[in-house]
């Protein structure tokens, strides 16, 4: 757990509740985000780790309500920040959010950074916008923004454009902006994908020093388990639209309940033993124009009987501090509840998707 969370404790900064984004298309009604409910904590980094196609960056997009419509529309759900519902603000208010109180870094910083201007003139503008401050005051604090994030000369970057800068100098400069202004929540879209792995490894190792200096809370959006397993304090698994499972990064790699993560983990490299092959989770991610009934990943798991078809499970609390999404775990029922047709009691002796 970073520094910042242990001081904050278990304090809400962020609350996503029941969070569905559709798309509209000629083929049909993609539900890309289909009921998602999280927390972040303040002052911790929460993990959403899953596949493409999942919907963990349009959950991102959704907080900010940054969805493209047409084709997209947020149908349901809600957002809090600090208490205040974000989506049922004006769009003059939530633009007043964006930069200032939430800062967001995209997963391309050549497709977040406007070639046509200067990094100096992109760093200053969030300043402007959000601060009471002059341009030179704005391009001061600039110069301090972009040596925060360890750009070396910032001074002289200033006066530079986007393609003059490596894929790392970019991001930071990404960075610089969503931090300008010091924000609470930081949400961080695959913001290390284009990136070498030691430039990788220093962008993060950069976003952690920052988190403790501004005591900020960070989503962390990606599909690196080595990335989740290296930032996150919690961590939320995403199939199909959906959460299947949520618990502390420690919990979720040493005891991960969903058959789901379980069979992620298998697939790492260097956990197979004895020179077999490398396991593999059958099958490909539904298309959300038609995902299949009850559990979303029972054509794929080995562990799958016929009331997984025909049942949607729901994330329940199935250990302390640990829910999953599975009717076969044994924590899943609750004392009382009738079973569906043809599920055995679980054992709770049972291996599951070890």
């Amino acid at each position: 757990m970073t520094p910042a969370a242990r001081l904050h404790g278990n304090e809400t900064l962020l609350e996503v509740d029941n969070l569905r984004v559709h798309f509209h298309s000629a083929r049909g009604v993609a539900r890309a985000v289909d009921g998602v409910s999280f927390r972040v904590r303040r002052g911790e980094t929460f993990g959403l780790v899953g596949e493409s196609g999942c919907g963990k960056t349009v959950t991102a997009l959704s907080v900010m309500r940054l969805v493209p419509t047409p084709p997209g529309r947020i149908v349901g759900g809600r957002v809090m920040l600090n208490g205040q519902d974000l989506h049922g603000l004006p769009e003059s208010s939530l633009r007043r959010i964006r930069g200032d109180r939430i800062g967001m870094v995209f997963q391309e910083p050549m497709g977040a950074l406007n070639p046509v201007f200067t990094v100096g003139q992109q760093v200053t503008e969030v300043l402007r916008r959000h601060r009471d401050v002059s341009r030179r005051q704005a391009a001061e604090l600039a110069v301090q923004m972009l040596e925060r994030v360890r750009i070396p000369e910032p001074a002289r970057r200033m006066t530079e454009y986007p393609h003059q800068l490596s894929g790392g100098m970019q991001q930071r400069v990404v960075i610089a902006m969503a931090l300008a202004c010091g924000p609470d929540l930081l949400i961080a879209d695959e913001p290390t994908t284009a990136l070498d792995v030691t430039t990788q490894a220093r962008i993060l190792e950069l976003l952690r020093e920052l988190q403790r200096e501004l005591a900020m809370s960070v989503l962390l959006i990606t599909h690196d388990l080595g990335v989740i397993a290296e930032a996150a304090d919690r961590v939320g698994v995403m199939y199909g639209g959906r959460i299947v499972e949520c618990a502390g990064v420690n919990a979720i790699f040493h005891d991960p309940q969903h058959p789901y993560m379980a069979g992620l983990l298998r697939s790492l490299p260097g956990r197979q033993r004895g020179g077999h092959p490398l396991p593999a989770i059958a099958g490909s991610v539904p298309s959300p124009l038609a995902y299949p009934s009850g559990c979303r990943f029972h054509p794929r798991c080995s562990l799958a009987v016929r009331a997984c078809a025909e049942t949607r499970p729901q994330l329940r609390k199935v250990q302390p501090g640990h829910g999953a999404a599975c009717i076969r775990l044994p924590g899943y029922w609750r004392e009382g509840e009738a079973l569906p047709a043809g599920l055995e009691p679980p054992d709770p002796r049972a291996a599951h998707a070890r």
